[in-house]
């Protein structure tokens, strides 16, 4: 049988529940009323005017709690005086304690077995499966689910600890997305979920996944830099659920994807399609998906189309937007007078109208950081503020409510990027410092810095551990990177600041550019979340890179946590000089300015003989020497068999296959030399027996694909994959059960109806608030 509280349901949805069981024990249905506390009528039966039958449900966890508020009911029942009356309460009750309720409402509680407990409304579960199912925060919450949760083996995720996912499920409020969510899975394995920012993408997402570990899956993995890691990790007959999270954000549309990347995504959602015991999520936002689609045609794959959710506020109906504002308010520590301003005079009513209503900034608004500086008699009026300008949120808070180093430390953290190690942002932070403390009025020092890092955290920010110790700071959530961006972007004199004190790269291009629009196979896109810079500031950039280049370090870090054997740690990403040319390349035009046209001509000269290259390399010094091939005296037959001798791996393969293209003529005499047929024979063959039994499928059409490519004959490394194909069929018995991934939509309010019970849930609402705290 359940062991349920109910404590993790709002009393809404407690009444919501009892609903559903009672209308399923007695088979009837029960109506529900607005103003329910002052009438003492939660549900109720009545084919005439006559109360037939009225139930009251109480969410509470203790017995004297309840007592307490019963006695206040018993003079509304009299008045009432129904035939039946029922009690429901999240209560653990003892048979004494059902005989003190029975006597306080004798003669309408004609039995204590009109008294649900907790035990009692357990049961009624244990008979009616498909009510818990329905109510899945009530299941997604319990103590084994959650045990079963956190037990999951995860991959690359610190954010599994029971209050966060508790408050989570909490707060979350089921509607159409997520009921389309699970029928898309179903039936494509896939999903891409994207809209607005802020408008719950992540949160749908998380719910997803927790839905599908409390239920049978194995493993979580979740991506953060690359579809390359899911193909690090992928398991065949292993339950996996993988979650891209700002799938083609953080690095898609700042830099180039890695070599072919966009086709391996699409092999990857391919390969989950037609897996049976694997799921693949991904969320992004409209507009950066529309932008991929410009920049890479691969991406108008009509199937990426067909398997899209798209979260707008079509969605959140007038119902699930109260219901997402009364459980924030609910389950948060906001306080009796704060509450009081919101409810007075019904400013809930306005709030969940509003053009800029967004989930985001209601969770925002309910953070103690948030609320406690403002006065309770202002929040209302401080909400409209915030919703009329949702930017304001953070802009009060930046200007208010943060030190002068904390607000500089932002304004570093905006241009190093995220994550970033504590070392590295210290650095930074003290490099800023040390010519413009007086400038700002901050005080520097390691103490200092702590101080500002842990007053930025859980509102600015987050920080992550690995195992070796290391802490990685990264933005609570994206639109604190957008704020940034917007606010900065007007304070020139402050950008000019954080680039002379800059001492890494990253810090020079990540949200620095200095043209709007920006061309990739002669479409002009326009850049999003950038600065861009002024001439001035540009001369300032350019200038630096020339005098400081061979100083500057990189703060860009990426996890190993892909490794089921090695420790999960943080480590500093390739920083090669093929890398920091091609952006210079890119971001400033180098037609321009025939000094740093020569610094990079120079440079890139130094190491235009291929050596020690690094898996991005391959593409970064193709696109360089493309473009500055005629700047130098050199053979180029040493050029390319230089490079192919960098190349280790099948896929590095793509890359080679430009020199047919740049040098035409050599590049189809080195191709049919016995020296290239043979390495192509031996990369294929060590593929083939290296490849685990996860990656057959791919590592044969990789093999077949290089075959036709160029010709030649991998028979030996063809025959041992289908070999190992054939040795390690799938195991069915294995597979999830899809069939049960059918649900019914969520109950929809239309009109008058769903007025009525917006104003059942507030009217009720400081006194289930005042009980809560």
């Amino acid at each position: 049988m359940p062991e349920y509280t109910f404590l993790n349901l709002s009393p809404p949805e407690f009444e919501e529940l009892t609903r559903d069981l009672l209308q399923n024990e007695m088979s009837l249905t029960l109506e529900s009323f607005s103003n329910s506390k002052d009438k003492g009528i939660d549900l109720r039966y009545a084919k005439s005017a006559k109360n037939e039958l009225v139930v009251q449900c109480k969410r509470y966890s203790d017995f004297a709690s309840l007592h307490k508020v019963l006695k206040k009911e018993v003079e509304k029942v009299q008045l009432l005086n129904p035939k039946r009356y029922l009690v429901s309460t999240s209560v653990s009750l003892s048979p004494q304690q059902k005989d003190v309720i029975q006597q306080m409402f004798d003669p309408f509680i004609e039995s204590t077995g009109d008294i649900f407990g907790m035990q009692d409304l357990n049961n009624l579960l244990s008979i009616y499966p498909d009510i818990e199912k329905k109510h899945f925060k009530l299941w997604l919450s319990s103590t084994n689910i959650l045990e079963r949760i956190l037990h999951s083996r995860i991959h690359n995720q610190s954010v599994f600890e029971e209050d966060k996912i508790q408050q989570i499920i909490r707060t979350y409020v089921e509607n159409e997305s997520y009921f389309e969510s699970l029928e898309i899975l179903r039936e494509k394995r896939y999903l891409i979920i994207s809209g607005m920012p802020g408008i719950g993408k992540t949160t749908l997402a998380r719910i997803l996944v927790y839905h599908f570990l409390a239920n049978g899956f194995e493993e979580f993995v979740f991506l953060s830099d690359s579809i390359n890691e899911g193909y690090d990790v992928f398991k065949e007959g292993k339950k996996q659920i993988f979650l891209f999270d700002d799938f083609l954000g953080r690095n898609f549309l700042e830099r180039k994807l890695s070599t072919n990347e966009e086709q391996r995504i699409v092999r990857f959602i391919e390969k989950i399609n037609t897996s049976n015991d694997k799921i693949l999520i991904l969320a992004t936002r409209e507009y950066i998906l529309s932008q991929a689609k410009q920049r890479y045609d691969i991406f108008e794959n009509p199937t990426l189309e067909f398997a899209k959710c798209i979260i707008d506020l079509s969605h959140y109906t007038k119902i699930v937007r109260a219901k997402i504002l009364y459980n924030h308010l609910f389950f948060s520590e906001i306080s009796e007078g704060h509450i009081d301003n919101i409810l007075t005079n019904k400013s809930y009513e306005w709030i969940i109208q509003h053009r800029n209503y967004n989930p985001r900034i209601i969770e925002t608004l309910t953070n103690p950081d948030i609320w406690k500086h403002i006065a309770a008699n202002e929040f209302s009026e401080k909400i409209r503020s915030f919703l009329d300008y949702p930017e304001s949120i953070w802009r009060h808070v930046y200007e208010n409510q943060i030190t002068k180093l904390s607000q500089c430390t932002l304004a570093i953290l905006m241009s190093a990027g995220t994550p970033i190690l504590y070392e590295d942002l210290k650095s930074a932070v003290q490099s800023f410092s040390k010519t413009n403390s007086a400038k700002y009025g901050i005080s520097y020092s390691d103490i200092e810095f702590k101080k500002s890092i842990r007053e930025l955290e859980n509102t600015f920010v987050i920080t992550n551990k690995d195992n070796f110790g290391q802490i990685a700071i990264d933005y609570k959530n994206p639109s604190v990177q957008d704020f940034l961006v917007n606010y900065l972007k007007d304070i020139p004199d402050f950008i000019s600041d954080i680039l002379l004190s800059a001492i890494y790269f990253n810090q020079l291009f990540k949200v620095f550019a200095t043209e709007e629009f920006y061309l990739v196979g002669g479409k002009s896109i326009k850049r999003t979340n950038k600065i861009i810079v002024n001439e001035g500031i540009k001369q300032l950039l350019i200038d630096k890179l020339l005098r400081d280049y061979d100083f500057l370090n990189s703060s860009v870090i990426l996890s190993n946590k892909y490794s089921t054997e090695i420790p999960n740690r943080w480590i500093k990403s390739n920083d090669s000089d093929y890398i920091r040319l091609s952006e210079i390349s890119s971001e400033l035009q180098l037609e321009k300015n025939e000094t740093l046209r020569n610094f990079v001509v120079s440079t890139f000269g130094r190491r235009i003989t291929p050596s020690n290259f690094n898996d991005d390399d391959f593409s970064y010094y193709l696109n360089l020497l493309k473009e500055f091939k005629n700047e130098y005296e050199f053979k180029r037959e040493t050029i390319i068999q230089s490079y192919f001798s960098q190349i280790y791996f099948l896929q590095q393969l793509w890359d080679f296959e430009k020199f047919e293209e740049i040098f035409p003529e050599e590049y189809r005499e080195f191709i049919s030399s016995d020296f290239f047929y043979g390495r192509i024979i031996e990369l294929t063959d060590e593929e083939a027996e290296n490849a685990s039994n996860e990656n057959l499928k791919d590592t044969l059409e990789e093999i077949e694909s290089i075959s036709k490519k160029f010709k030649i004959s991998c028979d030996d490394a063809t025959e041992l994959i289908e070999s190992k194909m054939e040795r390690n069929r799938k195991d069915e018995m294995n597979s999830y059960d899809w069939d049960k991934e059918r649900y019914g939509s969520s109950v929809s309010f239309k009109g008058a109806e769903e007025n009525e019970t917006i104003a059942n849930m507030f009217d009720s609402f400081r006194e289930d608030h005042e009980r809560f705290l």
